[in-house]
């Protein structure tokens, strides 16, 4: 993991965290992190990637949330066979598409 660029960039963004990735500036679900019972909207997508390192921490806050006492509605959306930023690095693909519309969709609604 600490090869992956979601981490190297969480250095470079906080390079002095206590904690490194798992300070909870970071990582909500960090020992003495805030409640996710407070999050101030009705709503969240978490998109994530099959193949992507983070796809369980991914799954871990989905179910924290739900479990946390929050009242809003969470979706999860796990796109097989593709890895970190996939939508990014290659948006043309069809499975990148179909992600983009489904974050546009879920902003308008």
């Amino acid at each position: 993991m600490k090869h992956h660029i979601a981490y190297r960039l969480s250095l470079f963004a906080y390079p002095s965290a206590p904690g490194g990735i798992d300070n909870p500036s970071i990582n909500p679900l960090a020992d003495g992190a805030p409640s996710l019972s407070g999050l101030g909207c009705s709503k969240i997508i978490v998109n994530l990637a099959e193949k992507d390192d983070f796809t369980s921490r991914g799954l871990a806050y989905a179910e924290e949330v739900q479990k946390s006492g929050w009242e809003g509605e969470v979706e999860v959306v796990v796109v097989e066979g593709e890895g970190h930023c996939f939508h990014i690095t290659d948006p043309e693909t069809e499975k990148a598409k179909n992600l983009i519309k489904r974050l546009a969709s879920f902003i308008s609604e």
